[in-house]
């Protein structure tokens, strides 16, 4: 059986309960508006402004930034989104 089948041939749910606070790390070449960026990107599928809890790092060479935003989900469909908004997005160099 292969990884997200359910042994049917079907696309097995998701293991992930939902509502759920969830983090998403966002990493980017360093500039002063990349968290506001990141925290953007994250929050602006989800619709209405989200509350959300923002952390930064800077790599050990000062080059990158690494962005966490929690938000609270209510559905894969938004984690999908956002996920998709990440990977659209020229500034973001990688994203878990």
């Amino acid at each position: 059986m292969q990884d997200g089948q359910d042994g049917k041939g079907d696309a097995a749910p998701p293991l992930i309960a939902y509502p759920l606070d969830y983090a998403f790390k966002v990493m980017g070449l360093a500039a002063a508006d990349f968290p506001d960026h990141a925290r953007g990107l994250v929050t602006r599928p989800l619709g209405a402004a989200v509350p959300a809890q923002v952390s930064v790092r800077a790599s050990a060479a000062g080059k990158y930034q690494s962005v966490t935003v929690v938000v609270r989900l209510e559905s894969e469909e938004q984690r999908r989104s956002v996920y998709q908004t990440l990977h659209d997005d020229a500034r973001v160099v990688y994203y878990l």
